[in-house]
């Protein structure tokens, strides 16, 4: 199999896209592929990233995001009407750094995988405070305690995160309806 199919028969559609701007001075086809990475998700075959982001990096974006949509969002809110429509684009960097504390910088935390030593604690500790979300302790407890025992680990038992999953629809084994239906129509009549 070559690199521009996935299954057999397929085109890669990235691999595809890595094709355009070859003709372009190597900055531009590199920052070209860059976006184009950016965009789909996905790198071509070979890609080198553009930079290394550090966890300093993501804790000074996120915190960025988030007290900047605050700011925003009070400057917004302290202007004419006309601007109000405005406040979904600020509410939405504001709720990106705020789960994105919650979900990567608090997780890595918890792990010990930020610093790997007390700051870790101080760093969640405090972050969870700007949130009003669960301190070190209970998230600890809860994830790394109930989620992570190797007893019960992605069990309904005391699992909080499967037994939300469950809760909300997923079960163990479902397919993709979507892939089912395209079976159904792809069958001759």
């Amino acid at each position: 199999m070559d690199n521009t199919s996935s299954k057999k028969g397929e085109v890669d559609v990235r691999e595809e896209l890595a094709k355009l701007g070859k003709d372009l001075p190597l900055p531009f086809y590199i920052l070209l592929q860059a976006f184009l990475t950016w965009m789909t998700g996905k790198p071509y075959c070979g890609q080198q990233p553009l930079f290394v982001p550090t966890r300093f990096y993501q804790l000074m974006t996120t915190l960025l995001s988030l007290f900047g949509g605050a700011m925003g969002s009070i400057a917004i809110w302290n202007s004419s009407p006309l601007f109000y429509p405005l406040l979904l684009v600020s509410w939405s960097f504001t709720v990106g750094g705020a789960r994105k504390i919650q979900t990567c910088i608090n997780h890595r935390c918890i792990h010990r995988q930020f610093f790997g030593d007390q700051r870790d604690r101080w760093l969640a500790d405090g972050l969870s405070t700007i949130l009003l979300t669960q301190d070190f302790e209970g998230y600890y407890y809860d994830h790394i305690k109930l989620h992570h025992h190797y007893d019960y680990f992605a069990t309904f038992d005391n699992d909080p995160d499967a037994d939300f999953l469950w809760h909300i629809g997923f079960r163990p084994g479902l397919r993709d309806k979507a892939e089912d239906k395209k079976k159904v129509n792809l069958a001759p009549n």
